[in-house]
Formats: structure tokens, sequence, C-alpha cells
């Protein structure tokens, strides 16, 4: 099956287009999978598996969101890249004005393809707040991990 992305100039497709339909594709399908009961016991190896995999895929998702979040925030003109760390304050190490704030929290919301109200925003003082709150956000809209 072929997915038209539409008209274009000839120069190059809009992956973006494609990009948005694969993650609502993704959002929307989901496979319902049974396991054998005496799997799924306490002591059961798949169980076991699946809370390790989940474990390590998790904490994969978690570092790939942080450096992009990092790489964000050094691509920013008003701070000195040698600054940024993950806990780095956005107000006190790095100095950013409110106004710098703002900008910064939409280059976020632009790159990971969510909103964040202003007062969560407001709340978000460092590059690991940052990730914790797009992290939950993935999660309780679709209960799947982030594309990297």
């Amino acid at each position: 099956m072929m997915i038209s992305n539409g008209p274009t100039d000839g120069k190059r497709p809009p992956c973006h287009k494609m990009q948005n339909l694969r993650s609502f594709l993704l959002k929307k399908v989901q496979i319902n999978m049974r396991a054998p009961e005496h799997l799924l016991k306490r002591d059961g190896w798949l169980l076991k598996a699946a809370a390790r995999h989940m474990s390590e895929s998790n904490n994969a998702n978690h570092d790939l969101v942080m450096a992009r979040v990092l790489g964000l925030v050094k691509k920013y003109d008003n701070i000195n890249v040698t600054k940024v760390t993950e806990t780095a304050d956005f107000r006190k190490d790095l100095g950013l004005d409110s106004l710098d704030r703002v900008e910064i929290v939409m280059a976020f919301e632009q790159e990971f393809s969510v909103e964040i109200p202003d007062e969560k925003a407001d709340k978000l003082a460092c590059c690991a707040d940052v990730v914790n709150y797009i992290v939950s956000e993935a999660k309780k809209d679709s209960g799947r991990k982030l594309d990297p």
C-alpha cells in the first residue's frame, strides 16, 4: 500500500507529514496478545522478562529525551554551552530571563510535539524537569515510549 504525502514541488517530499501519520497510527493501533497463564505467574519467566525489558526501555527512552533536551538548550544563543547540565537551573545557572524561558519552552514543544501549559512551564527549572515532564506526558497520552 502506498500513502501519498500530497503534492510536492519536486525538490524533496514533506517528511513531516509522514512522521505525523506514523505518530498518529502508532497511537491508534494496538495489538492485543494473550500469553498462557502459567507464564504470567509470579515465577513465570515471561513476566520477569517483560518487567526487565520495560525497565530498560524506559531508561533508554529517558536517556534519548535527555540528549535531545540538552542538545536544544546548547543550541540556544544566550547560553554558555559549558554550563549546560541535566540539573543546571535555567535562571540561576544559565542566566535565562523570562522571555528566554518562553522561547526555549516553545522549542521543547516543537521538538517533542507536546503542549506545555504556562503553569507547568513555570515549574520547569532545569533539563531534568523538562525530560520528566515530557516522558510523563508521553506515558499519559499513549502508554507508549517516545519515538527517538
